[in-house]
């Protein structure tokens, strides 16, 4: 609320209690067409990003926003950007920090495809930025 932007451009992620395929075709459509700038994500342990995780059907779904079920951490069902949104970004950030994402890390920078580790398949169109700790890129190779 405190920054000056056009209500056009910003698109929030709302909850459908109840009904996430809803809630995720709704925001499907509300994200359909945008361009988006600077998509800034995190990643887990595991090397989930967005609500996707290792080998969920979510890894290999090609809609702009899916719902996302059984995820290993709570809460359990979840609404997502898919993959075709993620990779129509221009520039996509990814943020890890801490030693219990390192392995993931060196996996996706080994070439794991985004099902077996989908912060792998966090890239944008003109800009993929890595912003990690010492103790996250500790197993890249240097």
């Amino acid at each position: 609320d405190s920054l000056d932007l056009d209500p056009t451009r910003v698109h929030p992620m709302a909850a459908a209690p109840g009904d996430p395929e809803a809630g995720a075709a709704a925001y499907a459509t509300a994200v359909e067409g945008a361009s988006l700038d600077v998509l800034i994500l995190g990643m887990g342990p595991e090397g989930h990003t967005a609500s996707i995780f290792p080998f969920s059907p979510a890894a290999a779904d090609d809609r702009a926003a899916v719902a996302v079920h059984d995820c290993p951490k709570p809460p359990p069902t979840r609404i997502s950007l898919g993959f075709r949104t993620i990779q129509s970004a221009r520039a996509v950030w990814v943020l890890a920090t801490g030693a219990e994402k390192a392995a993931a890390l060196a996996r996706a920078y080994a070439g794991a495809s985004q099902d077996e580790i989908p912060v792998a398949g966090a890239r944008g169109t003109e800009q993929t930025l890595w912003i990690l700790d010492a103790a996250a890129a500790s197993q890249l190779p240097l």
